[in-house]
Parts: C-alpha cells; sequence; structure tokens
C-alpha cells in the first residue's frame, strides 16, 4: 500500500513539473512576440536611415504585435487615394477630346483627338494650351538667337516617338521664304510643329482645310501668323504693277493690309519700321483675323475658347521674333 502511494504521488509530481514548464514556456513566447512586434513599430516610427539606406518616411501607425500590419484603427485613419480624380485632374476625364479651358462659356467641345494621335512623349505634354505654346515658341527663338540650339527633339527616339501619332502644340502660318523655317528658327523638332506656308502667309480654302485638320483632329489650340522682314511678295505689291499668272491672286489677298497700313502710316512711318515693316504686320494681323471667322469649324473652336491666334514679326537680320497682335489669350 505503500508503495502504491509513492508510485501516485511521484505520477503527480512528474505531470504538475510538465504542465509548470509547458505553461512557463507558452507565457515566454507572448513576451517575445510582443518585444518583436514593439521593435517593429519602433523601427518604423523612429528608424533613421544609414548613408547606405533608403530614406523611409516615419509612420505614426499603430501595428499589431508580432504582424508589422496596421490596426484597423490605424488604416481607416489613412484617406485613400482617388485615383480616378488624379488621372482626371493630369489628362482630363476623357482622353479623346482637350479639355476646356476656365473661361469656356459654352459646354460644347469641338476639338477631337484620337488616342494614337494624343501618344504622349517625355517631350510632349499634352495639352498645351496657347499661352504656354506661344512661351515655348519664344523660349526657342531665345535659344536660336543664341546660338544653343537643341538637338533633343530631333533624334531617332524622338522619330520613333512620333511614327506612332503627333501632337504639335501649335500651329505655324507662315511664309515660303527660304530663310524663314519655322522649326528651326524656334528650335523646335520631328512633331513640334503644324506648319502651313505660302508666299507672303496667305490662306485659302486649302490652307484653312489643313488647320481645321490640326484644330479638329489634333487638339492644336494656338496658331501663329508669321510675317518677316523684307518678305519680297508684300514689297511687289507695296509698289504695285503688272505681275503674270497665279501670283496675282497672291498680290490681290495681300492688297487689303497694304492699304490698310498705307492710310495708318499718313505718310509717317513707326520708329524703327517702315512701310513695308508696316504692311508686313498688317498683313499678319489681317490673316490672323480673317481665320477667326474663315470656317464655321474654327469660328466655334474660337469661341469655346479652345483656340488663339497671335501675329508675328520675323527680323531676318537679327533672327528675333517678336509678337505683332496679341489679343487677350
Amino acid at each position: 500500500m505503500k508503495v502504491l502511494k509513492h508510485i501516485i504521488t511521484a505520477t503527480f509530481f512528474v505531470f504538475s513539473t510538465m504542465y509548470l514548464a509547458g505553461a512557463s514556456e507558452s507565457n515566454n513566447k507572448t513576451v517575445k512576440e510582443a518585444e518583436q512586434g514593439q521593435a517593429i513599430d519602433s523601427h518604423s516610427t523612429d528608424h533613421v536611415a544609414s548613408p547606405s539606406e533608403p530614406v523611409r518616411l516615419k509612420s505614426k501607425r499603430k501595428m499589431v504585435p508580432g504582424t508589422g500590419k496596421p490596426t484597423a484603427e490605424s488604416a481607416r485613419d489613412v484617406p485613400p487615394i482617388d485615383t480616378e480624380e488624379t488621372i482626371n485632374r493630369i489628362i482630363g476625364s476623357n482622353k479623346n477630346s482637350a479639355p476646356k479651358k476656365k473661361t469656356v462659356l459654352h459646354k460644347k467641345k469641338v476639338a477631337h483627338v484620337s488616342e494614337e494621335q494624343a501618344t504622349e512623349s517625355a517631350h510632349d505634354s499634352f495639352p498645351i494650351d496657347a499661352e504656354d505654346a506661344v512661351k515655348r515658341l519664344l523660349e526657342g527663338n531665345r535659344r536660336y538667337i543664341a546660338e544653343k540650339n537643341s538637338a533633343s527633339h530631333r533624334t531617332a527616339k524622338r522619330r520613333t516617338e512620333v511614327s506612332k501619332g503627333q501632337h504639335p502644340f501649335a500651329i505655324i502660318v507662315g511664309c515660303s521664304d527660304s530663310r524663314v523655317p519655322p522649326e528651326i528658327l524656334f528650335d523646335q523638332g520631328i512633331g513640334d510643329l503644324f506648319v502651313v506656308r505660302s508666299a507672303g502667309n496667305v490662306i485659302d480654302d486649302i490652307a484653312i482645310g489643313s488647320i481645321e485638320y490640326a484644330v479638329e483632329h489634333l487638339g492644336v489650340q494656338l496658331i501663329m501668323v508669321l510675317g518677316h522682314e523684307r518678305c519680297g511678295v508684300v514689297d511687289t505689291t507695296l509698289k504695285g504693277g503688272v505681275v503674270c499668272g497665279k501670283l496675282k491672286s497672291v498680290i490681290e489677298s495681300i492688297k487689303p493690309a497694304v492699304e490698310k497700313a498705307k492710310a495708318k502710316a499718313k505718310g509717317q512711318t513707326a520708329l524703327g519700321c517702315d512701310l513695308l515693316c508696316s504692311s508686313v504686320k498688317s498683313n499678319a494681323r489681317m490673316v490672323a483675323e480673317k481665320l477667326k471667322i474663315s470656317s464655321p469649324v474654327l469660328t466655334e473652336v474660337f469661341e469655346n475658347g479652345l483656340l488663339r491666334v497671335v501675329g508675328a514679326y520675323y527680323e531676318l537680320d537679327s533672327g528675333v521674333v517678336s509678337l505683332t497682335y496679341k489679343p487677350v489669350l
């Protein structure tokens, strides 16, 4: 009987020891997990990156011990990113049409741009509004004058980019004179400018149709009518005389601007600008104003505030381009 009591006592002692050892181990594991969770939380909030380690923003979120994950309460404190709103702010709510300016009074959109044509490159920022387009042109002209021409727009990479679709940021209506190439004097490259050139920068139905295409299908928001110093066809119009062939139609288109310059001058010349200079500037302004009413398509876009037109004058000797007609942009 005594032997049986000793066996029972020994068995109870063994089981008690095993139970207490297991409880102690479980408690130690819980303590270690809590300490590990606190270490992770401390690292995420107070850790300072070493010189060889990328800098991380400090976080004040509460973490679940042992998981490295934020608590449900902390997650609710972090506002979600409104992806749709962000995208709309950058590219507009409709990728296939140019966004309206703040000054637009009419809701109807006229300029339509296909997804392929609106392909954005590292150089382009779609769309470019009229004021920014003017700044880009004049900045390019300053580079041209200073002989600091950029070659970044004329590379093989740029050629590949625009092969998938074009998005010029400005329309240049210029003279066919070989001394006035817009891409060079504005220091622009492949795909930057939509150029329409004719003698004396006159416009007809073909030229207007080309401009309509750039506005409607490519989303261009600026037209610059560019006259230039000592323009031969304007000089011929000013001197009068007999002309032959189709050149006569060009002269007839320029005559109203020349007559207006003569009437304004009244025998006097502006400082630094003779009658020929005044006639060239008058012609550029006349063409710019004509464009506003030249077709229902362009007129509507002008009225919607999605298109602007300016007149400019290029000096052959200095290379300087100056704005001579600039309605409110």
